[in-house]
């Protein structure tokens, strides 16, 4: 009983402020040279979240070809939701959000640590 409390809890809390996502789940290509590329793989139905960030520094992480800020996000969907590591989406203005792991959601709810890149300048 306390489990489905928790998972009508959980998407109660979605539904104040659900955000619609397309998630496209990553595949790995193993290239002529025998690397291994993240390519897009086909996206997953459109599903409603809770994005909640985590920090609000933006640190600056220096990268081979620059700057980047990365924002950290946790992506809370309800214990059924479909959502992997290595799934991406774009927002609107055209940024991409990564899910970098998984966080422990009890069978009541999935999260996901989400990156968001920013370049600096």
């Amino acid at each position: 009983m306390t489990l489905a409390i928790n998972q009508a809890m959980t998407a109660a809390f979605i539904a104040e402020s659900p955000v619609s996502i397309e998630l496209t789940p990553q595949v790995v290509q193993i290239q002529s040279n025998g690397s291994r590329k993240l390519v897009p793989g086909a996206p997953r139905l459109l599903q409603e979240f809770k994005l909640i960030p985590m920090t609000f520094d933006q640190r600056p992480t220096v990268l081979a070809d620059g700057v980047e800020r990365i924002i950290s996000y946790t992506l809370l969907g309800t214990h059924d939701c479909e959502m992997e590591v290595w799934d991406t989406w774009i927002d609107a203005d055209g940024t991409t959000y990564l899910i970098v792991a998984m966080a422990e959601g009890f069978g009541y709810e999935k999260k996901g640590l989400v990156e968001r890149r920013l370049p600096v300048g």
